[in-house]
């Protein structure tokens, strides 16, 4: 999920890679889902949120997507905003694809591929600025039988990408599962959440691009997923599995329900303020399950999921650092 400044949410639907389970892919086969890209107008929650359509091009076919992470590189003047999105492509290699949003008919002009060895498993990406942003590489095997062994075990394979036009570097190696990355207001800061260590790293951008780590936040003791801005950019809000094994279960078996949480994350200088982080949400997996993202607009808090569904919820008085509001 991704959020403009008025308040346009782009969600990515429709998540499969290589190294998911058998049973995985087969309900993604038997429910018939597609690779999509919806939109939601926090301003007009009545509309709720629909699918968005592509203007394919010769790189790209839209029934070989399957969506995952996302980045925004915001068009204040005319709204044609640029979309970077991870794209596990259904029996191809991870790439990350270009679309420029045209709001004049709701529709995803894609513009380009972005192709590399070093692609592995992708997982989220940051934009810079165009055609330059960092990647997470969260699991090294594509194998299911081995990438369990990865996610069970201390081994550091993940890495942090730099991407820049057809130039990719690896600038941050040995990490255990990097997952959702989001850069600060000032882009000074990239935050990376470390799922299966239930950690996030916080590293200081240099002028030659490599980051440099600055802050491990201590144990959240909670699995965090993919992490947003507020809108004013003095915390982050992070969709969370509270119970990490229950979630790797309901990637196996969809109907087994995973806990949700919502973590607020304040920051102070760029850094995460650790004693202020709060829990804005949680569900046992009744209402929602394996929350995955959320962001704040207009009095609403909008949660998504891996694979269950997307939940708005109101919120009554004011989400400070200090004291969560009732949701």
């Amino acid at each position: 999920m991704e959020v403009t400044q008025d308040g346009l949410a782009f969600i990515t639907s429709g998540m499969d890679y290589s190294s998911n389970s058998e049973k995985y892919h087969s309900f993604i086969r038997e429910k018939n889902i597609r690779g999509t890209i919806f939109l939601y107008d926090f301003k007009n929650p009545k509309l709720g949120a629909s699918a968005l359509r592509f203007q394919p091009s010769k790189t790209f076919d839209p029934a070989t997507f399957q969506p995952h992470g996302i980045s925004l590189l915001e068009d204040k003047a005319k709204g044609e905003h640029l979309l970077y999105v991870v794209n596990h492509v259904r029996h191809g290699k991870d790439r990350v694809e270009k679309f420029k949003f045209i709001p004049r008919v709701n529709e995803l002009q894609h513009l380009r591929s972005f192709n590399d060895s070093t692609f592995l498993t992708l997982n989220d990406v940051a934009v810079i600025s165009e055609d330059k942003f960092y990647a997470s590489n969260f699991l090294f095997f594509e194998s299911h039988f081995l990438s369990v062994f990865e996610h069970l075990l201390p081994i550091p394979l993940g890495g942090l990408l730099l991407v820049d036009g057809n130039h990719v570097t690896e600038v941050v190696k040995s990490l255990h599962g990097p997952n959702g990355v989001t850069l600060s207001k000032d882009k000074r800061y990239l935050y990376a959440a470390i799922f299966l260590e239930g950690t996030m790293h916080v590293y200081e951008t240099q002028k030659d691009y490599g980051l440099k780590l600055v802050q491990n936040v201590p144990e959240v003791h909670t699995g965090l997923d993919n992490l947003q801005k507020t809108q004013s950019g003095d915390a982050l809000l992070a969709g969370a599995h509270p119970i990490p094994y229950k979630m790797l279960a309901h990637l196996g078996i969809i109907d087994t329900r995973a806990p949700s949480s919502v973590i607020r994350l304040p920051l102070s200088d760029g850094l995460v303020d650790h004693e202020k982080i709060t829990e804005l949400f949680y569900d046992h997996g009744d209402l929602i399950s394996g929350s995955s993202v959320a962001h704040i607009h207009s009095g609403q808090l909008l949660i998504g999921s891996v694979i269950d569904k997307l939940v708005v919820c109101d919120l009554y008085g004011k989400v400070t650092g200090k004291k969560a509001s009732n949701v």
